[in-house]
């Protein structure tokens, strides 16, 4: 299991996250390190398991130690985070919000108790709200849906009837993807999206959607299916495979998994996004060097040889790792293999 490979850190992370009304203290022999809280979205899912594991890494280098909780998805757990958190006194909390709206109130506790903190792979608005952050860390989900709408486009030649497979409803990556695919769309007058339809970015989700759509739409009447992240792909390749419809038009997806990443040297996939999850492990060395009283270089952020652009969201800074298109014309391409 995925604790294994990670590590004693994970570990007390997961019984962290189990026990959210219970204790989240660190052990006698750690007290002299500085302790983040990590609220995760949630833990079953490759994003965030590589997230962690680069986390851990960039934990031992920086000397902070991580307490990983598993958001389950929920908002309501990730409050339950983040009052324990404040509770037994870490000295910095990283979020990566299920959704943004609903976590609103739990930030502005962290910020009430003075606590530094990081936002992680997806951004929350403010909506007006006095609520703040040091930094926000994640990849480009807005660039990700702008080449997902142009690889689109370019799927069915500017014109055709499409649908999206959208993640989960008023997560942030689904609104910064969607919207910036929408916007791409609605540049082809002659592109009619046939319906939208949210799969939270599971895979068996994304199967049960897409038997849903071929059952809808009969041969023909499809000629792309956008969707936003790999392992809803993935489902919805297991079903268009039992429905004996391969081929029968085009699949576009994003995140760069290596499975996805070989289905699309094989065939099946069409056009592929790619990213590094585990770049936003760098919110660690952000955040440790902040409760270590130092300053942090947002402008020259780096993970494994990968820089990052500084750039601003809601009057504060973003460290944002980029995204890259990928087709059969540069899947081979080292960089490409997937992770």
């Amino acid at each position: 299991m995925y604790q294994t490979s990670m590590g004693r850190r994970t570990v007390l992370g997961l019984i962290a996250s189990v026990a959210l009304a219970g204790s989240l203290a660190v052990p006698a022999q750690a007290q002299e390190m500085k302790t983040i809280g990590w609220s995760v979205a949630y833990f079953d899912h490759p994003v965030y398991q590589l997230m962690m594991k680069g986390a851990e890494k960039v934990a031992d280098e920086a000397g902070c130690k991580v307490i990983f909780a598993d958001g389950k998805d929920d908002p309501s757990v990730q409050a339950s985070h983040i009052d324990n958190f404040i509770a037994q006194g870490v000295d910095g909390i990283i979020l990566t919000p299920t959704v943004s709206d609903p976590l609103i109130p739990a930030v502005k506790k962290v910020n009430d108790a003075g606590i530094p903190l990081v936002m992680a792979d997806r951004r929350m608005q403010t909506h007006g709200q006095p609520i703040k952050w040091e930094a926000l860390v994640s990849w480009d989900m807005v660039k990700s849906g702008t080449i997902g709408g142009e690889q689109t486009v370019q799927a069915i030649g500017g014109k055709g009837n499409i649908v999206v497979v959208e993640g989960t409803p008023g997560a942030g990556s689904t609104i910064d993807r969607g919207n910036a695919f929408y916007e791409v769309i609605e540049k082809y007058p002659d592109i009619k999206i046939l319906a939208k339809i949210p799969a939270n970015f599971n895979r068996a989700k994304g199967q049960e959607v897409t038997e849903n759509i071929l059952q809808r739409f009969k041969p023909g009447e499809i000629d792309a299916i956008y969707y936003m992240a790999d392992e809803m792909t993935f489902g919805g390749l297991q079903a268009i495979k039992a429905a004996g419809r391969l081929g029968e038009f085009k699949i576009i997806s994003v995140d760069g998994q290596k499975e996805a990443m070989d289905l699309l040297r094989a065939g099946e996939i069409d056009y592929e996004a790619i990213f590094h999850p585990d770049d936003q492990a760098v919110a660690v060395r952000i955040l440790c060097d902040i409760v270590n009283g130092r300053t942090p270089d947002l402008a020259n952020q780096t993970y494994e040889g990968r820089k990052m652009d500084l750039v601003e969201f809601e009057g504060m800074p973003w460290v944002r790792p980029t995204v890259y298109a990928v087709d059969k014309s540069n899947a081979h391409l080292p960089e490409n293999q997937g992770w």
